[in-house]
């Protein structure tokens, strides 16, 4: 397995590190196999810079007048995307077509406490099992409505982002500075169209609540309301796809 250099964003900084301001011959073999991978000429200073924050894409590497961009991401259950269960259903309203039973079942989900708002009981929060097992109906039609809407959805939590990223991201990048794997975001997204799971998936990314803060307190209390997507087998997935 593949391990990170630290946190995520000590280990994007040492990438970062490691190829700005270097030429081609003088990264190592990893950073090379990179770059090859991803411009069609790379002679001249590599120039990287950080693109995080809102952004689906974290770096973006420029050699001359070429520049491409890279999620990055490392350790185990990667979360590709998040945002507020509003702002996710919103997404729908204005490009697709969903009904006002699947907008609440979307928020049932993501709240968990029996209200369609977040203003239920502490007692009355549930995890995805009880949700499962109370709910069977909401959370079989949120998987049959993903499903109808399966390519643009992956395109958003994979490539685009949400209504606040500015750059998407043409590749996705697992790994450190020494160690990893490149993938054209394209081609994930097109192995991804074949691939399901029993949970509420899209692709082999599985839906969830980032944090229904079960027992309350005010710890993760801010935490609730927002939709989150994981990717638990990346590495392994990203492997397949490039055929390693």
């Amino acid at each position: 397995m593949i391990d990170c250099l630290g946190t995520g964003i000590e280990n994007e900084k040492q990438i970062r590190n490691a190829l700005n301001g270097k030429e081609y011959d003088e990264l190592n073999a990893n950073l090379q196999k990179l770059i090859s991978g991803s411009f069609l000429n790379y002679a001249g200073i590599i120039v990287c810079d950080e693109q995080a924050g809102t952004n689906k894409s974290d770096i973006i590497i420029t050699i001359g007048n070429e520049s491409h961009t890279y999620s990055i991401k490392c350790g185990s259950s990667n979360s590709v995307h998040q945002e507020k269960i509003e702002d996710f259903i919103e997404f729908f309203e204005l490009n697709h077509s969903i009904t006002d039973q699947q907008k609440n079942e979307l928020r049932l989900f993501i709240w968990g406490d029996k209200t369609l708002d977040g203003t239920g009981l502490i007692d009355d929060r549930l995890t995805v099992y009880q949700f499962k097992e109370i709910y069977s109906n909401a959370f079989e039609n949120i998987y049959n409505f993903f499903k109808t809407v399966k390519e643009p959805l992956i395109r958003r939590l994979l490539i685009n982002g949400g209504a606040l990223s500015d750059s998407h991201a043409e590749f996705v990048y697992y790994g450190n500075s020494t160690d990893g794997i490149c993938c054209n975001t394209e081609d994930i997204l097109q192995w991804m169209m074949n691939k399901e799971k029993k949970a509420i998936t899209v692709g082999n990314f599985t839906f969830q609540a980032w944090n229904r803060n079960i027992n309350g307190g005010d710890k993760s209390e801010h935490k609730r309301g927002d939709i989150q997507f994981k990717w638990a087998s990346i590495e392994k997935d990203l492997k397949d796809i490039r055929g390693e």
